[in-house]
């Protein structure tokens, strides 16, 4: 018994021991030193900034239409809060307005007569019942259902004379005809982000009748309404409803708020941090996006807060923070203020960043610039982002204490996160076009549960995750704002090891299209692949070039860069003889000639015509682009409209349409040469570019 208590006992020293001399896991390396990482963490309050949620979107609330005429609650509320955490500079600016007035919602009731009397939707209970854009009614109608309510055959055999429609989806697609065509008096949908997840949420939905337009109101319900309805509809069970509205049209303001922490060496530059306190007036969400409001303004009071207490540095440059009607508003400070504009050098936008991920479902992202940006900035960031992963997995799998991003009150959730390429659809795209050309990444939690509906609730948000953007916001404006000649070199470094990454996984996609290309389209392919690689190196240089922002006229650092863009360049040849190799064997597999590279007639033309890109405005915003060209009734390939806004963004007085086919072909896919023609001649016609040969 005693020795086989010694043997258990060894046994578990043994184990014990193992377990001691295994190697520990390595953080990745960072920017900064992992103790002021640590001062970070621990002022870095995702309480803090949850409080400020709540009280900006507690609840759902109808605005008040004195609101617009003197100015919103929200702004006021963050301005005080500048003011109280000692920003340098704190102000509310005016905008300029669209039109004289505004959409206002005063009261709004749907009751149901018959079979039984039932109220579903009052606008005091949940302002997302009413659709903006409604107008004024109080009618009693029969319901009938007609179904998604965009097309013909959705009207077959119905009578909408003097009815409500009941719709599947958003009242607004079934407007036209339920309305205008088939003498509907208004329309109850239901259209929401996930009711396979929740449904009971009502989404945000609105109506756009224009002046000749009959005027109509719609009502949102939620899916488990909805339902309710049209199997009482489908069982022969006539309804009546009673709607009653009250709008109407106010006069209003544009405004946003702004802070400023000045730089003490460089204070002419400036690091932008841009979250939307406004969604369209009627809205408030608290993930989209009271979250990012209060994520970058409580990054705001940690700076200052361990700059004064001597914890940091103080900042050389200068951290501007932008809280704006969402896209719109940007655009409209940069157009304002294009002498505050020249300062940017760079732009963080944040974006529903505060959600519980698992909650959600979700996952952290940080979303990178297009192609017809290479930056930096995606590497920079990317490295604190990837820090924050690993040291949240060594915090749960280890139990280390100290590397754990975790607030109070918050979850114990993994920091679930991805680096994803660019998309699109909030504040960055502003700084991204080519007629501002500042490097600018996204932050945001998706997918969301709740996404534009009277479900995006503070409930739905978490301390600890607001904590965790908190401290990568904090540590990467740090960061950027005090970088000099020494820590270029070190981003010198990190694009350049990243760089190696993305070429490889270019250089992987180049060689597959050859691969899979069948004979008639192993020349195209080829071409296809030649190109995909020439703009992967061509990116990569430029992001190397990128960096020589913080050590201008440093010759070190420009010895060190072009030492990199020559390894670069000796790459490049090597990739194109080895693609030149899988070519050739592809030919032979498939029993086809090898052909020499060549430009076809088309694309000789087209290297000779350069698009100039005119003085364009607020017209740069991709909506309105759009709306002129489906105005125009262009007929183009599906994927030249996918990649509008990067055909424009490569615009930049050098680039003929053949070589921003090509870019952009790399990005997305082939691009038919002649569609981009046609989409280069269309933009000449609204006046947004001119057409020059060389």
């Amino acid at each position: 018994m005693r020795k086989r208590m010694v043997m258990v006992l060894m046994l578990v020293m043994a184990l014990f021991s193992g377990l001691l001399a295994q190697p520990q896991e390595k953080l990745p390396r960072t920017f900064l030193p992992l103790s002021i990482l640590q001062e970070i963490i621990n002022e870095s309050s995702g309480e803090l900034a949850l409080q400020n949620e709540i009280y900006l979107t507690g609840v759902n609330r109808n605005r008040k239409a004195e609101e617009y005429r003197t100015g919103y609650f929200e702004t006021r509320f963050i301005l005080e809060k500048l003011k109280e955490y000692g920003f340098d500079e704190a102000e509310i600016v005016d905008l300029p307005v669209r039109s004289e007035k505004t959409w206002d919602a005063e009261e709004a009731e749907l009751w149901i007569i018959e079979p039984v009397k039932k109220k579903i939707a009052d606008l005091k209970e949940i302002p997302a019942s009413l659709c903006s854009g409604s107008s004024s009614t109080e009618v009693t109608a029969e319901l009938v259902d007609v179904g998604p309510g965009y097309s013909e055959e959705h009207y077959q055999g119905k009578d909408l004379n003097g009815k409500i429609a009941l719709v599947y989806g958003a009242p607004e697609a079934a407007r036209r005809l339920a309305v205008e065509k088939y003498g509907a008096v208004g329309l109850i949908g239901c259209s929401s982000s996930h009711p396979e997840f929740d449904r009971d949420q009502i989404g945000w939905n609105s109506i756009r009748a224009g002046e000749k337009d009959k005027p109509t109101f719609a009502f949102m319900v939620s899916e488990r309404t909805y339902f309710d309805l049209k199997m009482a509809l489908e069982r022969k069970t006539k309804i009546v409803v009673r709607a009653r509205v009250k709008t109407q049209m106010v006069p209003y303001k544009e405004e946003m708020a702004v802070g400023l922490i000045r730089g003490k060496e460089k204070p002419e530059q400036e690091l932008v941090l841009t979250a939307h306190l406004f969604e369209g007036f009627a809205k408030q969400g608290a993930n989209d996006d009271a979250s990012g409001c209060v994520a970058i303004l409580e990054a705001g009071r940690v700076l200052k807060k361990l700059m004064t207490e001597g914890k940091i540095p103080a900042l050389k440059r200068s951290v501007r923070f932008l809280f704006v009607p969402e896209i719109s508003g940007t655009r409209a400070y940069i157009d304002k203020h294009p002498e505050i504009a020249k300062r940017f050098f760079a732009n963080i936008n944040e974006d529903m960043v505060g959600e519980a991920l698992v909650k959600n479902l979700s996952a952290f992202r940080l979303e990178t610039t297009p192609y017809s940006l290479p930056t930096y900035l995606n590497d920079v960031v990317a490295s604190f982002v990837e820090w924050m992963g690993a040291s949240q997995r060594i915090a749960q799998d280890r139990g280390w204490k100290e590397y754990a991003v975790l607030s109070p009150a918050g979850s114990r959730d993994p920091f679930y996160y991805t680096i994803d390429r660019f998309s699109g659809g909030s504040d960055h795209i502003v700084f991204i076009d080519g007629s501002v050309r500042i490097p600018a990444v996204m932050f945001i939690c998706w997918p969301d549960m709740w996404y534009h509906t009277s479900g995006d609730l503070p409930d739905k948000s978490d301390s600890t995750q607001l904590k965790r953007v908190v401290t990568l916001t904090v540590a990467s404006a740090l960061f950027l704002a005090n970088a000099g000649p020494e820590e270029a070199k070190a981003i010198l470094n990190e694009v350049a090891s990243r760089g190696l990454q993305r070429i490889g996984k270019e250089k992987g996609r180049a060689e597959a299209m050859i691969q899979e290309a069948g004979a008639k389209d192993l020349y195209v392919a080829r071409k296809e692949a030649v190109n995909i690689i020439n703009e992967a190196f061509r990116r990569e240089k430029e992001a190397l070039s990128s960096a020589e922002f913080f050590a201008p006229g440093n010759k070190e650092f420009k010895a060190a860069m072009k030492a990199k863009q020559a390894s670069l360049d000796t790459f490049k040849e090597a990739c194109l003889k080895e693609l030149e190799v899988v070519y050739r064997q592809a030919c032979a597999a498939r029993k086809v000639k090898p052909e020499k590279l060549s430009l076809t007639p088309e694309e000789i033309r087209l290297s000779k015509v350069v698009p100039v890109r005119k003085p364009m405005g607020g017209d740069t915003n991709p909506w309105m682009v759009m709306m002129k060209l489906r105005q125009m009734n262009l007929q183009v390939a599906l994927p030249v409209y996918r990649a509008e806004f990067e055909l424009r963004n490569f615009i930049d007085g050098r680039r003929s349409i053949l070589d921003i086919r090509n870019a952009a072909s790399a990005e997305y896919e082939p691009l038919p040469l002649l569609d981009v023609e046609k989409y280069f001649q269309a933009l000449e016609k609204v006046g947004l570019v001119e057409l020059k040969k060389k």
